[in-house]
């Protein structure tokens, strides 16, 4: 097992390192997440999400890679109003650019299986949350609002529930 922690944005960096270490397969969970910061911050999406996921992948390709392993997040679903929402539900609705950059992940994914032989799993999780969740959460930021005695913000007027993935 190799940890890398590299901005997959750099193509020749990505490259060299796949040459160097000669992988036979890949765990691809690097991103930028979530749907609030998109608003303020829509490009750091498309290095990350478009640009770093193509380098990665590319790379994939070219170093013959056996397995990519790659995230994805429930937030493809977007539009869909099947509950509860299953692998069979089309995901061709994502309603903010987040999910619309992780949707585009798994149609290239799908394209580069198809075309280059690479299997490719993608994993659409759910409200990540534990030891390695972002602080951005919601879970976290209603836990330390109600440690501090603040008001915690609802949306959507309670009426929502969601599926959680604890990492």
């Amino acid at each position: 097992f190799i940890f890398k922690k590299v901005d997959i944005c750099n193509k020749k960096l990505i490259f060299n390192i796949f040459k160097k270490h000669k992988f036979d397969k890949v765990i691809h969970f690097a991103a930028q997440a979530g749907v609030r910061y998109v608003k303020k911050n829509p490009d750091a999406y498309f290095e990350s999400n478009l640009r770093g996921f193509y380098n990665l992948i590319e790379a994939c390709r070219v170093y013959k890679i056996k397995h990519l392993l790659s995230s994805s997040t429930s937030s493809v679903y977007g539009a869909n109003t099947n509950i509860p929402f299953s692998v069979n539900n089309p995901a061709d609705h994502p309603t903010q650019f987040y999910a619309a950059t992780k949707r585009s992940n798994e149609i290239i994914a799908h394209s580069y299986s198809h075309m280059f032989k690479i299997p490719i799993t993608m994993i659409r999780f759910f409200t990540v949350y534990g030891p390695w969740g972002r602080p951005d959460m919601s879970l976290y930021i209603f836990v330390k609002n109600i440690l501090q005695n603040k008001q915690i913000e609802v949306f959507n007027y309670g009426k929502h529930s969601r599926d959680f993935t604890y990492v």
